[in-house]
């Protein structure tokens, strides 16, 4: 069995779980005051090539959208996000169950745009409205597509000029960085948001991401918020060695997204030799293939993958994801059956 349904389906990279296996007869300090969190803060903030900023480890990509959401926000406030979001289809109503609402815009490849903000946020004039106050995108977005430097930066300009925070999503921030389509380094990032994070889960480590917060307003009292919220591991410690293990070494962060992205342009690229549909083209580790129903069923039966969603014309879109341990063999073998089916 081809195995393609996510990027999170293994325990860790080896190098992290041998260093877990060093770190058995310490005695550490809890709530991130351990040396393991300081060295990781340290490493991630050398590679950023950027000092004044808060770093915190939280357990999973979804109390990384509930902080990342709700933090410096009032009752009367909400969160814009495009319509495929995360945070609006995939979080089971975590961020409104803080009092939040989302507000959500419709887009054709899960990318924000200026205008679209623009056009939206002029509606919300009344007493009877909430009050948008932050802006929520992810970078690689749901549908595998990857924000350019330069339409972030754009979004980022209009929230600075209307008073709003920029949140960006980070789940899959490795796999946009090592994307042609982003233009961005690791050093760009604190620069173009107020708060971002450093996605460990589908990026090879064992559980974990780096939440990094830029703007002042909103490292105000974050670590009362961590913990209200039930993100505060006593084990800190824990998810810090997974990223002061990529982080101690130059580029360690990109390494296994820079094969998986591989894999996957040569899985992508293919498809599309086989005479295969694309449902978007190929921009990251997440390849949507247009499919019929009774081929998806054979498809089914040598590889995992999911059905994300339908075409007009009644057609499944599947999708493909590689990780860093995804083979060559692997693609040339679920090529080699897509071929037959």
């Amino acid at each position: 069995m081809y195995f393609f349904v996510n990027d999170y389906n293994d325990i860790c990279n080896p190098e992290i779980l041998e260093n877990l296996k060093n770190a058995l007869d310490e005695r550490n300090y809890g709530y991130g005051f351990d040396t393991h969190s300081e060295n990781a803060r340290k490493l991630i903030k050398k590679a950023m090539n950027y000092e004044d900023c808060d770093i915190y480890f939280i357990p999973g990509g979804t109390g990384a959208n509930i902080l990342g959401s709700a933090s410096g926000m009032r009752q009367e406030n909400s969160v814009i996000s495009a319509k495929t979001g995360h945070i609006e289809g995939h979080e089971t109503g975590a961020i409104e169950a803080t009092g939040l609402k989302i507000e959500t815009i419709k887009t054709e490849d899960g990318k924000l745009t200026r205008t679209m903000l623009e056009d939206f946020y002029k509606n919300f004039t009344t007493e009877y409205m909430t009050v948008p106050k932050k802006v929520y995108i992810s970078n690689t977005t749901e549908l595998g597509t990857v924000y350019t430097k330069e339409e972030i930066e754009d979004i980022y300009d209009f929230c600075k000029s209307n008073g709003l925070y920029l949140f960006i999503d980070g789940a899959r921030m490795a796999a946009a960085l090592v994307s042609e389509k982003f233009g961005a380094t690791l050093e760009d990032l604190p620069r173009m948001c107020d708060i971002f994070y450093l996605g460990g889960t589908k990026n090879g480590m064992l559980y974990g991401e780096a939440l990094v917060i830029v703007n002042d307003d909103l490292r105000r009292n974050f670590i009362n918020l961590q913990k209200q919220k039930g993100q505060m591991m006593a084990k800190s410690f824990v998810p810090a060695i997974n990223f002061e293990t990529v982080f101690s070494k130059e580029g360690g962060y990109l390494e296994g997204a820079r094969h998986a992205h591989e894999m996957a342009k040569k899985l992508a690229s293919g498809l599309e030799n086989l005479g295969e549909k694309l449902y978007q083209e190929f921009q990251s580790n997440q390849v949507f293939l247009e499919l019929e129903k009774d081929r998806t069923e054979k498809l089914k039966e040598f590889a995992a993958i999911e059905v994300n969603g339908h075409t007009e014309d009644g057609k499944d879109v599947v999708r493909f994801v590689t990780t860093y341990r995804t083979t060559e063999e692997d693609i040339d073998g679920v090529l080699e059956e897509i071929s037959k089916i």
